[in-house]
């Protein structure tokens, strides 16, 4: 019982931080420069699949968001939640499996040009 509401909390937390973002980006502390161009909705989204283990799928729109941002890019950003030490739902291999489900889910739904490569 402690534990639910531990998460609610948190979630609560979260949704409160989300809401007071810029809605035209989700780069925060944590977040790499390369997700610039993911929205907040779409960035909070993939949050909950990824680390909470939310069931629902990403919308079109934020899968577009995500491929165009890269598969680096992805990994960066659950590297930094990893690393974080934040809490997750399940293991940390869940949480990659999730990572790679969402990406592998979102780059054969969507087709948008590569991003350009980093100097």
């Amino acid at each position: 019982m402690a534990m639910l509401k531990n998460l609610s909390a948190l979630m609560i937390l979260l949704a409160v931080t989300i809401a007071l973002l810029p809605r035209a980006t989700f780069a925060t502390v944590g977040i790499p420069d390369c997700a610039k161009g993911v929205t907040g909705d779409c960035g909070f989204g993939f949050f909950k699949i990824i680390v909470l283990g939310d069931t629902s799928a990403p919308t079109g729109e934020c899968c577009r968001q995500l491929v165009k941002a890269g598969k680096n890019c992805h990994n960066q950003f659950v590297e930094s939640i990893v690393s974080s030490r934040k809490p997750i739902r399940g293991t940390i291999s869940d949480v990659y499996r999730r990572s790679n489900e969402t990406w592998n889910n979102c780059s054969a739904t969507s087709y948008v040009s590569p991003p350009e490569p980093a100097h």
